[in-house]
């Protein structure tokens, strides 16, 4: 195994085609009530996966491109800067320009993230018991590693923050129990199944590569394929009128939603987004008991996308190139007392044997070759 600028590449093809599987296959109801949100998880899953391990394996078959990628190597590698040891080509633009936005927008979420944590702290926690005997009715077992309950009217949507000892965040909202306890259950199932580990790292690749537009609605699709897997939770533990209840809760959070901040990449919500489509999609998994129903087909879909992840390592695209004499070395190595010399150019030296027999271009004099005779043209003396 081993990395390489191709390996790389080839990275971030599967991964945007992994994004637009994501995308399409969530859209269509059809999928999820045959198979439920399951394999739309596996296929995040193997899209970090690919992330982390962008790697050539054992397997991995080398395809050589003759025509099309030696040209657009050959121009992003030729300099069309080059001041002595300063050499500027395309790919070292390119690569600043990607660098930076990256530094840019990886500093911007460390802002948001600090002015978020600075705000939470400030506001005092909820003394209002039925909350914490709620909170305890929804996980017992976690209940107690919840830092603490917030009611404030500039909280949009209940959410939980944090990893290690959460913060669970309620707009000013009159919810009745029955709508706390499921929306509890929602919050406290992005806190068992680790969903906020899961938003950073999407959200991560969607920073490191920006530049990429398929990968541009991985963090909110991402988002709402948490939020059905929560809600496939709140499922498995209430009754179908609680359920409904649960229902009238969201309802009341869209009412009162009014675009407001405390709701970020950084926190799990009850509701990410408040398009239509996805909050439809939502209400029909639940009311059409799609999350009860025992699925036949999830071990061929596990097969099937297994599949498709195993596929993205078995061949990588390079461009095709012959080896250089200096890939090879000389079988006789010049001294300085033979007659062979340099001629100096714009871009280096050119090694010539005696009298005008061309050998190779060097960037660089070794140091081997220090004592050889160096021109500034092609005039040598007799």
């Amino acid at each position: 195994m081993y990395f390489s600028i191709f390996s790389l590449t080839m990275t971030v093809a599967w991964v945007s085609i992994f994004a637009m599987f994501i995308s399409i296959f969530r859209k269509r109801m059809s999928v999820l009530q045959c198979f439920s949100i399951y394999p739309l998880l596996i296929v995040l899953l193997f899209c970090i996966l690919r992330i982390l391990l962008p790697l050539e394996l054992p397997f991995t078959t080398v395809i050589e491109s003759e025509r099309v990628l030696p040209p657009i190597q050959h121009f992003l590698a030729t300099p069309f800067l080059n001041y002595g040891y300063i050499k500027i080509s395309p790919t070292c633009i390119l690569g600043t320009i990607w660098f930076s936005g990256v530094a840019i927008l990886i500093a911007k979420h460390v802002i948001v993230y600090h002015r978020f944590r600075h705000l939470l702290n400030f506001i005092p926690a909820s003394k209002e018991e039925r909350l914490y005997r709620l909170l305890a009715e929804a996980d017992v077992e976690n209940q107690p590693k919840i830092r603490k309950i917030i009611v404030h009217n500039a909280v949009e949507s209940p959410a939980i923050v944090g990893c290690f000892h959460p913060i669970i965040i309620l707009p000013d909202i009159d919810f009745e129990d029955e709508e706390l306890l499921g929306i509890f259950i929602h919050e406290m199932a992005h806190y068992k199944y680790k969903h906020y580990f899961i938003k950073l790292l999407t959200e991560s690749i969607r920073i490191l590569f920006w530049w990429n537009p398929l990968l541009k609605n991985l963090s909110t699709e991402t988002a709402h394929a948490l939020e059905l897997h929560s809600d496939k939770t709140v499922c498995t533990k209430l009754t179908h009128s609680q359920q409904r209840k649960y229902l009238s809760g969201i309802l009341k959070v869209l009412k009162n939603s009014r675009h407001l901040a405390l709701s970020n990449v950084f926190s799990c919500n009850l509701v990410e987004e408040t398009g239509e489509e996805k909050l439809k999609q939502r209400f029909k998994m639940i009311l059409g008991n799609y999350y009860q129903n025992k699925r036949k087909y999830n071990f061929i879909a596990l097969v099937c996308v297994l599949s498709v992840f195993l596929l993205s390592y078995s061949f990588v695209l390079q461009p095709h190139s012959e080896p250089s004499s200096t890939d090879f070395g000389n079988t006789e190595v010049p001294t300085s007392d033979c007659n062979d010399y340099f001629i100096e150019t714009k871009k280096g030296y050119d090694f010539y044997e005696y009298p005008e027999r061309f050998i190779t271009h060097m960037d660089e004099i070794p140091s081997t070759l220090n004592g050889m005779k160096i021109y500034k043209n092609r005039k040598l003396p007799v």
